[in-house]
């Protein structure tokens, strides 16, 4: 009994088995027709082969489960930096996945020392270019624009100064890695180098002013002693930064004048940025009259302390109110404090309110302020009539020289204070 199959039966299986097994299999009659020397590396061939099928493979899989999902989340936030980050990364990542396959690759195809060291250079090659392109696509990302350049150093530079910036960069890049490559692959690269000193050195020695502007340049752009918009005072200028070039930086003094000053210039001198400011110092004395007594000086101090520290932007930890002198003409009274508002305009309004509720404490207490005076004391004196009217005139002491002339009258055409004379010397 023949037991069927859809579409098959016992005796067609049967004999296609033995057409199969009568003919030779083409994979056999293939191996035996190439020579035994060479099947070693066709193997080697065709496993390098593979091995570069699965580096692309992975690097398709790394795109679309890693970098795609990183892109789409970084849309999401607010920030730009991430967004950067994954643009940059993206080209460098794939060369250097390829990188790794051609090193796998060329590791599997080596036969001898020299071959694998080759393939060493190359693989590494690759990764030092891989690293580079991510600097030198980096650079295109951050300087921009100005705006963005801004928000990564501070700086609000005019937009042309954009280009030079982005490509004296990516030269600096583009020098490094030839640099690196060369050392790479074992050639001297001093010669090099000291030729480029030699010819960097003619180039400053020639143009000395623009290097040095340009490296105070980079200066301000790294350290940052101050930004567009801030308040700086120098030796030389005092006013608003409104433009920092590579070779000069224009301030707007109070009075509108324009003023450039070199870079080189400017960085040598001592810079006072007062747009950093927290908070300002209050410092000065209070001098009031030697009639004043001491228990009205210990309430005038007493009241003094009470009204800074009741004040909103008065720091109270930086209060001191001491009684520290018997001045020429006052007996002064030191008051310091920090205001707690850095902007100009706004820390001298408190100021004013300071002293303002200083004259009604002073008032209060029945207090003056002292200023700057000088008393003359005079005595023996006498009226005399010298025909032209009654006027004083000091009197002579019994043992004094009775020779002693007055001056005459008619030299005396002003108004004469007890005990003055125009003689007199102190």
């Amino acid at each position: 009994m023949e037991i069927a199959a859809p579409g098959w039966s016992l005796a067609r299986l049967a004999l296609h088995y033995h057409w199969w097994q009568d003919r030779p299999m083409f994979e056999l009659d293939f191996l035996r027709s190439i020579p035994y020397e060479l099947r070693g590396h066709i193997l080697r061939i065709l496993l390098a082969l593979l091995a570069l099928l699965l580096i692309l493979l992975l690097r398709r899989l790394i795109s679309a489960v890693i970098l795609v999902p990183l892109r789409r989340l970084s849309e999401r936030t607010t920030t730009q930096v991430d967004d950067v980050l994954i643009s940059v990364a993206e080209g460098p990542v794939r060369l250097l996945i390829v990188a790794l396959g051609i090193g796998i690759a060329g590791q599997i195809l080596a036969t001898d020392g020299s071959t694998g060291t080759f393939i060493g250079h190359m693989t590494r090659s690759f990764i030092i270019i891989a690293v580079f392109v991510g600097l030198y696509n980096a650079v295109g990302l951050l300087v921009d624009t100005s705006m963005r350049l801004r928000r990564f150093t501070g700086l609000n530079l005019d937009q042309q100064l954009v280009p030079f910036i982005r490509t004296a960069l990516r030269i600096i890049i583009v020098a490094l890695a030839v640099v690196i490559l060369l050392q790479e692959w074992e050639y001297d690269v001093s010669g090099l180098i000291a030729g480029l000193g030699l010819g960097g050195l003619a180039f400053s020695l020639a143009a000395q002013d623009t290097v040095s502007n340009l490296f105070s340049f980079t200066t301000i752009v790294s350290d940052r002693p101050f930004v567009v918009g801030e308040f700086i005072v120098t030796p030389d200028v005092e006013g608003i930064v409104e433009q920092v070039g590579v070779r000069n930086v224009r301030i707007r003094r109070l009075d509108q004048a324009y003023v450039t000053i070199s870079n080189a210039k400017l960085m040598s001198a001592a810079i006072t940025n007062w747009s950093r400011l927290s908070k300002r110092w209050l410092n000065f004395n209070l001098g009031v009259t030697y009639s004043t007594n001491s228990d009205q000086m210990r309430t005038l101090l007493h009241r003094l302390r009470e009204m800074l520290n009741a004040h909103e932007k008065v720091d109270p930890d930086s209060i001191v109110v001491l009684f520290t002198e018997f001045g020429d003409s006052s007996l002064n009274v030191l008051v310091r404090c920090y205001i707690l508002e850095p902007d100009w305009v706004k820390f001298h309004e408190h100021k004013q309110d300071i002293n303002l509720q200083i004259m009604d404490i002073v008032d209060e207490l029945g207090l003056s302020i002292a200023f700057p005076s000088r008393s003359l004391y005079v005595e023996n004196l006498a009226m005399v009539n010298d025909g032209q009217g009654l006027r004083m005139q000091p009197q002579l002491e019994p043992d004094h020289d009775d020779n002693v002339s007055l001056p005459p009258a008619e030299s005396e055409n002003r108004a004469l204070y007890p005990g003055a004379s125009e003689g007199d010397d102190d």
